[in-house]
Parts: structure tokens; sequence; C-alpha cells
């Protein structure tokens, strides 16, 4: 694999952030194009701000701009074109925009153990291994077996274009013990100022990059915890984490987050969903919430649901007539079809939803038409004459609710590229607690991790209409100890403990690629139960597909370990056999 070290193009976040030369830098010196700089010129600096925001990029592209991943935690779905992956049809997918990343980080490490010394070289040695292992777990939770021991040192033995497949079993334990080595590392070193405008993650801060990377650590144990390891026990690694903060610290609060905020002054450095990255904004409205998120949010009166999500711009009511009219600003649509009949019969494509949020059922062939989308054009002109800024392009259905504007934005801070959360880190913990594995009180973690989330999200007590009844129709202050007393109360009388802690985490995990995981793992949430046209029955696929062309041989007899031995979603890697 080819080091990108030496073009250096900057489509990512760093240009805003970073002072690239000092102001004792003579003007002969600043002005050398980084692509003709000689390999021990380039600062070293440079490369770590392009690993981070390359890896932001790859979570927007994973979690919101691509579609298979969201299609199988059921967070989005999509109208009108390109809405195949939504009912599973899925296309292949490479490694093209991560291997760059694990490249990086190897020459980083490279680097650092000749330029640098004393704790910056342990910093920048150790962020390199965190982020080598959150690339490689991404990928190989993804993929199944993937390239790994012989990945990165193709330009060493030659073969840069045919590195071997690694068993998925070899390549967790190799994450888990660069995480330790990452951790012990950074023992003691403090914030580094050197690197401080160029770690747009923590600003240097050690103790907060071993937040994370113990975090991790507890995150892809939690994902083995079904499996038996050769010379591994993943209980006892997380018992070994948990049991001992002051070796393994952990995140525990919203400022130990691994999130990298967007600047969006151009398309490179903006939230995909921006204007500077869609010139028509209807390519923000094709992207709907699911109707299982929205039902969950609206069910537990969940003030999330408001955040992310924006009430339907037409609601539909029964009516002695059809007709639209305006009720207190918003435009309301009585239509005559017999909505009780439609909901109880067996086809759930002609449902009709009367709420004032809808999600957008999940897997459907014809997404264009749900809750009577297909009846739109008869009330298009009518609904234009009462509100002439509702979105009425082609193919819309302003019965079906759109995201909230945080996601139109070029740059919002709630919408912040995700690598890993602290309520994320909580749930975890309330997973092992419940198995026994650790101490502690297992309500208590599932209970931060609540709270963790809604101040994520800034969400706070008594905020107004932020609470959605679906009985009253009406939008009411949040009560935040009513909340968590009806949270915890689901918990208490849960029968399978594990139900509600993985369905608040799923909740939490919103536009991440963990509910996905989680859901491979535990079968939690029922997902699979609101699959309504899938490609393959009510079945969510289990992995994405994978393109090696370079490298068919290697590709193949890593296929072969699957099972069945087919390189499709359908098909199980090891972690799942």
């Amino acid at each position: 694999m080819k080091k990108i070290y030496k073009t250096l193009r900057w489509s990512v976040l760093s240009m805003s952030m970073l002072t690239v030369f000092s102001c004792s830098k003579s003007l002969d010196e600043t002005n050398v194009s980084s692509n003709t700089l000689p390999e021990d010129k380039i600062d070293i600096s440079f490369v770590l701000t392009d690993i981070l925001t390359s890896t932001a990029k790859n979570e927007a592209e994973t979690n919101y701009k691509a579609r298979e991943v969201s299609a199988g935690s059921q967070y989005l779905q999509r109208d009108n074109v390109d809405f195949y992956s939504f009912y599973f049809v899925w296309d292949t997918k490479n490694f093209n925009s991560f291997y760059p990343i694990l490249t990086n980080s190897k020459y980083i490490y490279d680097r650092a153990e000749t330029e640098k010394e004393g704790d910056e070289k342990q910093f920048y040695q150790a962020v390199s291994l965190i982020m080598k292992s959150y690339t490689y777990g991404f990928l190989t939770s993804t993929f199944g077996d993937i390239p790994y021991s012989e990945a990165i040192n193709g330009e060493e033995r030659g073969d840069a274009f045919v590195p071997k497949y690694d068993a998925q079993e070899d390549i967790f334990v190799g994450i888990l013990s660069d995480l330790r080595t990452a951790n012990d590392m950074l023992k003691g070193v403090g914030t580094i100022g050197a690197v401080s405008s160029a770690d747009v993650l923590y600003q240097g801060d050690a103790t907060k990059w071993r937040k994370f990377a113990n975090s991790l650590r507890l995150r892809f144990s939690m994902r083995l915890s079904e499996k038996t390891l050769s010379g591994l026990d993943p209980s006892a690694e997380i018992a070994a984490i948990a049991g001992n903060p002051t070796e393994n610290p952990i995140m525990t609060d919203v400022a130990d987050n691994a999130a990298v905020k967007w600047i969006g002054s151009a398309s490179d450095n903006s939230f995909p969903g921006g204007p500077l990255s869609y010139t028509f904004r209807s390519e923000f409205y094709r992207r709907k919430p699911s109707a299982t998120i929205v039902k969950d949010l609206i069910a537990l009166k969940d003030p999330r649901l408001t955040t992310w999500i924006k009430p339907v711009d037409v609601q539909i009511f029964p009516g002695a007539t059809d007709g639209t009219e305006l009720v207190d600003g918003r435009v309301r649509r009585y239509t005559t079809v017999d909505i009780a009949g439609r909901n109880s019969d067996a086809d759930l494509t002609n449902d009709v939803n009367t709420s004032l949020f809808v999600g957008l059922g999940v897997a459907l062939s014809a997404p264009n038409d749900y809750n009577m989308g297909n009846t739109v054009t008869d009330v298009r002109s009518d609904i234009t004459a009462l509100d002439p800024d509702i979105y009425l392009g082609d193919s819309s259905n302003p019965h079906i609710s759109y995201l909230s504007n945080i996601y139109s934005e070029n740059a919002n801070e709630l919408a912040a590229a995700l690598f890993m959360s602290s309520e994320e880190t909580q749930f975890i913990l309330a997973e092992a607690s419940e198995r026994g594995w650790i101490g502690g009180n297992a309500l208590d973690y599932y209970t931060n991790g609540i709270e963790r989330s809604f101040e994520r999200w800034q969400i706070v007590d008594g905020a107004s209409s932020a609470v959605y009844d679906e009985g009253s129709n009406s939008l009411e202050t949040f009560d935040k100890a009513a909340y968590i007393a009806n949270a915890q109360s689901i918990y208490t009388n849960a029968t399978n403990k594990m139900e509600p802690i993985i369905h608040q985490k799923w909740i939490a995990g919103w536009l991440t690629s963990e509910a996905w995981f989680d859901w491979r793992r535990t079968g939690l949430p029922e997902l699979e139960k609101n699959v309504i046209e899938g490609a393959n029955g009510q079945d969510i696929p289990k992995r994405q597909i994978l393109s090696d062309p370079f490298n068919e041989d290697n590709l193949t007899e890593a296929t072969s370990r699957l099972q069945p031995a087919v390189n499709d979603q359908w098909s199980l890697m090891w972690l799942l056999q």
C-alpha cells in the first residue's frame, strides 16, 4: 500500500485549524510546496491531522452519506432514487478510504521513533496505534477477514497489492494488544503543547487519548463476548479495565468523547448534508428517519426525537371529506381513506400514519408511495396555496418527517463526527455488570448512559416543546425525572435486562455503526420484525460485500472461511459463527 504522505492533498478539515508555519519561517521556506518536500521535511503533525480528519470523513460517509450501515441499524431510510440499499440490495465496498489512514499511522510511528523523544515520541506512537486499532476494528467488524499483518508493509516486501487476509480472531487479538500498549505508553504523559493544534480530537491531551484507547478495549472485548479465543478472555479483559480505573482510565463524561467538529468553510471540511456538499437541497430531503426509531422515540416520549427529527410538513387526519386546512400554522390533510382498515390488514406497505412525526417504513421496494405518498399530487396545489414554503419537489412526500436542520448545515457541533462516546462506554459497563463480569450496579450504568446521551445532545430538563405526546398530538416540556423514572421502570420490570440496555444503547448510538454490530451480536433490538419488503425476507445483512480486484486469490481464500462461503451480505464471518 503506497504511503499518501507524498501527496498531502488537503481534502480534510485541517486547513482552517492549523498554523502551517510559524512566523519565524522565511518566505523562501514557506513557498516550498508540500508535494515536493522530501520525506524528512514533512512535519508529522500534518499527517496526524490528516489521519483524524480522514477518519471523521469516513464516519460521515459510512453513517450518513452512504446507505448500508444506517440501513442495517434502521436509523435512516431513503426514498426517490438510490434506495435499493435500504431493502438490502447491497453493492461491493473496498478499503480505499481506510488504508491511507493505516499507512499514515505507521508513517507517524516510524518517524517518531527516529525524530522525536520523551513524551512527544510516546504521544505520537501511542496515538498512531490507537487510530490504527480503531480503523482495523471497523474494517474487520464490517467485512470479516481482511489484510492485517501484511497490509501496510507491502513496500518493504515488494508485494504491496497482495497482502494475505488474516483470520479475524488474530486481528482482534492484535488490536487489543496495540490498545494496551498505547495506554501504557501514555502513562504519565500530560498535554503535549507541540501537537495541540494538529490534534483536532483532543488537542494533545494524553489522558483523554488513554480514555479513548481503554474505552475501545471495552468496545472490542464486548464485541468478542460470544467467542472463545486463544490467549484472550474478553470478559476478563473487561473486568481488568473496569476494575482498575487508575491504570485503565475510560470515558466517563461528555468531555471525554472522541469527536471531530466540522468547519463548514468548504465542501471538504463540511458535514455531507450541508449545501457545500450538495448543490441541490433535494438530496437532504431524500434521507428520512426510519419508522423504527421514530416510533420508539414517540413511545418513550423521548426528547431526542425533536432534536434529530422534524414534524411532518403535512399531518394526515381522518375526515368526512377530502381536503386541506391550515390549523395553528400547520397544514393538515383530511382523508376519507379507511385508515383503520388499512392499518389492520396484512399489507404493511399501505399503512397510514396520522402522527406528527412519521418515519419511513423499513425496506420498501416503493418508498415514494409510503404513507399516501402516491396521492400527494392530488393535494399538491392545495398545500402550496396554504404554505408555499413546504418542499414539494419531485417524489416528495410531506407526510413523512425529514431530519432536523442539524443535518442540513455545513457545520453544527451536534453533528460532529463521533468515534466513540461516554454513553456507549456506560452501556458497555451496564451489560458487563448484568453479565456478572464487573462490579457496580447495572441500573446505575444504564441510567448514566441515558443521561450522558442527553448531555451530548444538549437536552436539558424543562426544555420547552421538546417532547411529543401522541395522545394529545402536542409538543410538551421535557420532564427529565419522569423520563428517567420510566426508563428505570422498564429496566426493573424487564425479564431480560439486556433488552432495555441494548435498546437505550441503540437509541444513543444514533447515526453510528455500533447498533448494527450490537444487533448482529445480540439480536437486540429485534430490528428484523420491522422489515417490510427486504431482499431476503426479514433478514438483515450481516456484513458488507468486499471488492479487492488486485488481490482476488487472497480474497477468495478469505471468502472460503465465511458461512456459507459466499462473498455477499448474508454470509457469517468468524465473529458471528
